[in-house]
């Protein structure tokens, strides 16, 4: 027979439309339901990670990872045929779903877990930084340029609050060593700033 002949007689295998969509729809239920574990898996490690204990709460979103294997047959989603690629397949999708809802949970608007940060001090117009080395001024004007992932709400130097205008928080010091702090709105306070105003 020649290579002509062997050629004429392949044909493609009939194309099992039915068994095609039942695959497909079986797939796309098993991935919504992953997805849909992972909301559960993402509140319970934002409660974990607000209470401190955020080891615990990376660990607790793992371990929501292998119920899937008893989740997945309670909510009508036939495993019998699944093989060791299709569980990574479903542990792939639901780890990195679960890390962007968990990520998501612990950004402002829905958490705020950062310190404000002092980003520069000048003191009449020359950066000082913060050190506690003494710094003769004029007017003893100091200026503060502070962050926050939300924003800062008070700036203090010692006593006193100092007014904010344009970005900048401002006041005059008296002599002395001042703690320079930042707070923002879920009281959480940067750390301190030290200068000293000779």
């Amino acid at each position: 027979m020649s290579k002509k002949d062997k050629a004429a007689e392949w044909a493609p295998p009939e194309f099992d439309e039915v068994k095609f969509m039942h695959t497909e729809m079986r797939a796309a239920r098993a991935t919504i339901a992953v997805v849909l574990w992972t909301v559960p898996a993402a509140l319970l490690s934002y409660g974990l990670t607000l209470g401190g204990i955020a080891v615990v709460a990376f660990f607790a979103g793992i371990g929501m990872m292998f119920l899937l294997k008893w989740i997945l047959p309670l909510v009508k989603v036939d495993v019998s045929e699944y093989k060791r690629k299709d569980w990574l397949g479903h542990a792939a999708t639901f780890f990195f779903s679960w890390l962007a809802f968990w990520i998501l949970l612990l950004n402002p608007p829905f958490a705020d877990l950062t310190s404000p940060t002092i980003v520069r001090v000048s003191i009449d117009g020359k950066d000082i930084g913060c050190h506690p080395d003494p710094n003769a001024g004029g007017n003893n004007t100091i200026s503060v340029v502070a962050g926050d992932n939300v924003g800062v709400t008070r700036v203090s130097a010692g006593v006193l609050n100092l007014t904010y205008a344009g970005g900048v928080w401002t006041g005059n010091l008296s002599n002395g060593s001042k703690d320079i702090v930042a707070f923002d709105a879920a009281g959480h306070r940067s750390p301190p700033c030290i200068v000293t105003v000779a």
